[in-house]
């Protein structure tokens, strides 16, 4: 019964084209613009492994599960970066994969400032059995819909992506658009199709330092996706002593949420957000989403010193 209430909201929500398209997101995605952004691959100036799982809407089976990990670094005496990202995105009865690779090449525009120019390339596979769900609801005047009594498949979908990221030691600004190609995902009813849409990344962020043991790093993501609404993310983020990072992200008019970030060695980094309820239909029947982090930069030369990175 609670599936089918998940399920009946999402695709009420978002429609089912949108359902079948959408990007998984994450809420420290600050911490890994990687995932939003090619352009970003090999700005930490060392080769740096990240994994992030996320928990959402504790307490519902069937809620949104997603895992990824990005492995990304410069090539050296280059310009260039490589890098590549696995991702798993799983809620109800749909299941989705993503393998991708990056590339970025930088120029510098002054001593302290540096544009990079990226590209992602990968496929994709998207699987739902529409069969398992049932809504058939005479009481609520909702009746079977062919869209549910088919398997909506899109094997595995090719797709290519863009990106463009400026930085500085204290600021950045990108733009990226992950996926430039409308695959089609199809069902066994001809009549019905979903698609994937292109998605618009704005982001960028700036650290302020307060005092010499506290810096602040305000940051946004607007985020366009054809046929949907434009959504708005600000986040803040505290610095203490150069190790704890402690924030809030507020999605406009949905959700809220808490972060904290702790560099062990400016190598390893841990991290956990929690978004609080929001003011979606499912409000009411969740405890909120947990997300996990943690990330390791390779130093091979353990004399140099290894500078903070903020971003």
């Amino acid at each position: 019964m609670m599936k089918r209430i998940i399920f009946l909201f999402i695709c009420i929500g978002l429609g089912m084209q949108s359902f079948a398209q959408q990007q998984a997101m994450f809420t420290q995605y600050m911490f890994n613009p990687l995932a939003i952004n090619p352009a970003y691959a090999g700005s930490l100036d060392a080769l740096t492994a990240t994994a992030i799982a996320r928990s959402q809407w504790t307490t519902l089976n069937g809620a949104p599960q997603t895992q990824t990990l990005s492995v990304h670094g410069p090539v050296k005496y280059s310009r260039a970066s490589f890098g590549f990202q696995m991702i798993h995105d799983e809620i109800t009865i749909s299941n989705h994969y993503g393998v991708y690779g990056f590339y970025s090449y930088y120029i510098p525009l002054n001593k302290t400032t540096k544009i990079s120019f990226g590209l992602r390339a990968g496929v994709s596979h998207f699987r739902a059995d529409m069969t398992e769900l049932d809504v058939y609801y005479p009481e609520m005047n909702i009746v079977q819909d062919p869209a549910f009594a088919s398997d909506m498949y899109g094997g595995w979908l090719p797709n290519v992506g863009l990106g463009v990221y400026l930085r500085s030691e204290k600021g950045f600004l990108g733009f990226s658009i992950p996926e430039m190609i409308h695959n089609t995902i199809t069902t066994s009813v001809d009549e019905i199709q979903g698609k994937q849409e292109r998605h618009y990344f704005l982001h960028g962020g700036y650290v302020f330092t307060l005092s010499p043991d506290l810096k602040l790093k305000p940051n946004f993501l607007v985020k366009g996706v054809e046929g949907a609404p434009i959504q708005v993310d600000l986040n803040a983020n505290l610095l203490i002593k150069e190790v704890v990072w402690v924030g809030a992200s507020y999605r406009w008019d949905e959700s809220f949420a808490a972060l904290l970030e702790i560099d062990f060695n400016r190598q390893i980094r841990l991290g956990y957000s929690y978004d609080f309820p929001g003011k979606n239909n499912l409000g009411p029947f969740q405890n909120g989403s947990h997300e996990f982090l943690i990330s390791y930069r390779f130093i091979r030369d353990k004399g140099i010193t290894i500078t903070p990175r903020y971003f």
